[in-house]
């Protein structure tokens, strides 16, 4: 391939993930769907309670774009709550009034019901005529603004007033049309007000300070050297993690294919060759991982945070299933056999890169300890650390690089391929359906799981027909247990009580120190999380737990990009998922952080030392 060619394709690529990681980015207003304005009224003593004070209520309205909304300061069960910090010019927290919101259903799962704030919500700020020096005043605006589509986390700060600021020909307060809707808040009758002290705690972005120790000290890395060589051994291991088995199909074919010339020389050629691209795939999507995410500072896998990306994932899945039916043939990556494509070379050059975006979702032994010291070095540290990683990833490839004739164990094509092509194209379409189910939410797998066995059911039963009349009946009777099973696995049930608490920001600032406390941090595109919620954090676990050690179990999700979680998981000094951290009463800055895989044995150990 032209390496004019190469270097277009790869940039091509640059420009597709760059906007796709600035567009969850704290957004700036002038790119929000939103604006806010910011208007000023007197209040007379007593007009609140008896003996309140007078002085000026600000109230902020929030002009919001059609079709988008923000979640209130109390939404329900889930949505980041919108946080308004107001601070007078002498560092007074200021009391902020929120509005209940409106009842509607949640955008991601629509069998939640939510409180959101729409177009022309009003807060309100009282600024009390006691203060000495009130204005100007500052007001910091935190929320999570949704459309049916996505979600951008932003921050809005203004700045209302000047010093000395003639109030007394302000309007009154008690004859705007919203008055009564005000006096509701203020008397605790609609929505809790949020007292000084909370809102003096209820900064977007606490700024975490943590001396942290590990549960394993003996995989944290201390210099380069140990960098590199914990990054060619965490890289092997990448091979065989859940991650794994999305991409497994995608190393099988391509294997497949590169070894199916008949004559021995043009095999060992085409193999070798094979190989030589799929290594500079792998190696040239690690050094473009290395410069995104050490120039935005984000986590292993947080390219998986953006729910296009993920959605675009979940389309090429589907198109390489589709294309291994036969429905077409794709231009760069066509993993039917004996396809004859026109450039090999590109072929295994782009399957390597994609193998390796479907795997970066995953941690694995020593990768937490190498990430968390690379990704706080220089550019030139963090791109060495990076390609040994996928030097290690890699090193089965670089193995049949060196010893080409390894291509002699790879079997013949025969009739059999076709069952392996069908076994392939469905394990892409269930990835694809996996994926999709990220980006849409939990409630479309209870359409998509269901939909994959009846399509492979479909499959089955037209494969079936000539088979012996017993084979088909185990087979279509086994179907249709599967479909049994997955409808019921799939399908909501009674809710039980839940032992987990949700990530609040300004909560645990106030009480870590004051309680034991475990936080858990995961999301739902990390397939090792969700082996460790299946095997050590599980409910029966964690029930029992929190009875018998006296612990708060805390989740801290990063399914979304959220500068408040990002915060948090860097201050713990880790830059991956899994990642779980144990704070002792009186130990708020010397947390216990346990990374990547454990058992519950060692949890539980780490849970008895509290």
């Amino acid at each position: 391939m032209p390496i004019n060619k190469l270097f277009f394709s790869l940039l091509l690529s640059a420009l597709l993930f760059l906007p796709a990681r600035a567009a969850n980015a704290l957004v700036q207003p002038s790119s929000l769907a939103m604006t806010t304005s910011v208007a000023s009224f007197s209040i007379a003593p007593d007009a609140l309670n008896p003996g309140s004070p007078g002085g000026v209520l600000l109230a902020m309205t929030m002009h919001i774009d059609k079709d988008w909304y923000t979640y209130s300061n109390i939404p329900g069960e889930t949505g980041k709550p919108t946080r308004l910090t107001a601070k007078s010019a002498d560092g007074t927290a200021l009391t902020v009034f929120y509005p209940k919101g409106k009842e509607k259903p949640d955008s991601y799962d629509p069998t939640i019901m939510v409180h959101a704030y729409q177009d022309g919500t009003m807060l309100y700020v009282l600024v009390p005529d006691s203060l000495d020096n009130p204005f100007p005043v500052s007001l910091s605006l935190d929320l999570l603004l949704c459309h049916p589509t996505k979600c951008v986390p932003a921050r809005l700060e203004h700045s209302f007033g000047k010093t000395g600021m003639n109030t007394s020909a302000l309007p009154a307060a008690s004859v705007q049309p919203w008055w009564d809707d005000f006096l509701h808040m203020a008397h605790g009758k609609d929505q809790a007000q949020a007292s000084q002290d909370e809102t003096d705690e209820g900064e977007a972005i606490v700024d975490w300070q943590f001396t942290p120790t590990y549960f394993q000290p003996g995989l944290e890395v201390r210099g380069l050297l140990s960098a590199i060589l914990m990054g060619l051994l965490a890289g092997l291991i990448l091979n065989v993690m859940p991650c794994v088995l999305p991409v497994v199909s995608l190393k099988l074919s391509s294997l497949l294919g590169a070894g199916a010339e008949d004559d021995p020389h043009a095999r060992i050629r085409a193999f070798r060759q094979h190989n030589v691209f799929f290594v500079l795939g792998v190696l040239t999507f690690f050094l473009f991982l290395a410069v995104v995410l050490g120039a935005t500072g984000s986590a292993w896998g947080a390219l998986f945070q953006n729910r296009w990306l993920v959605i675009t994932m979940a389309a090429v899945m589907g198109a390489l299933a589709l294309s291994l039916f036969g429905l077409f043939h794709l231009p760069v990556i066509d993993l039917k056999f004996g396809a004859g494509h026109q450039d090999p070379r590109k072929q295994a050059f782009f399957t390597g890169m994609l193998t390796t975006l479907l795997a970066t979702p995953c941690s694995g032994p020593f990768l937490g300890g190498v990430l968390g010291w690379a990704l706080i070095q220089g550019p030139m540290v963090i791109a060495t650390v990076f390609i040994s990683i996928g030097l290690g990833m890699a090193s089965p490839y670089i193995l049949m690089i060196i010893s080409p004739g390894l291509s002699r164990f790879l079997p013949r094509s025969g009739p059999w391929i076709e069952y392996v092509e069908k076994g392939i194209a469905f394990f892409l379409l269930g990835t694809a359906f996996y994926l999709a189910g990220i980006a849409l939410g939990g409630a479309s797998l209870r359409i998509l799981a269901p939909l994959w066995v009846i399509l492979f059911g479909g499959w089955l039963w037209g494969q079936s027909r000539t088979a012996r009349q017993g084979t088909q009946l185990v087979l279509r009777v086994g179907m249709l247990v599967l479909l049994a099973a997955t409808v019921y696995w799939t399908t909501p049930m009674q809710a039980e009580e839940d032992p987990w608490e949700y990530f609040d920001a300004a909560a645990l600032n106030r009480d870590l120190g004051s309680e034991n406390i475990l936080l858990d941090f995961t999301a739902d595109w990390c397939p090792t999380c969700k082996v460790l919620e299946a095997t050590v954090l599980t409910r029966e676990n964690v029930t029992a737990w929190k009875d018998r050690y006296n612990v708060r179990f805390i989740k801290v999700d990063m399914t979304e990009r959220d500068p408040e979680t990002e915060a948090l998981l860097a201050a713990l000094g880790s830059r991956s998922l899994p990642t779980a951290a144990v704070f002792r009463i009186n130990g708020r800055e010397t947390p216990v952080v346990i990374r990547d895989l454990y058992t519950t044995d060692q949890l539980e150990k780490l849970l008895k030392s509290l």
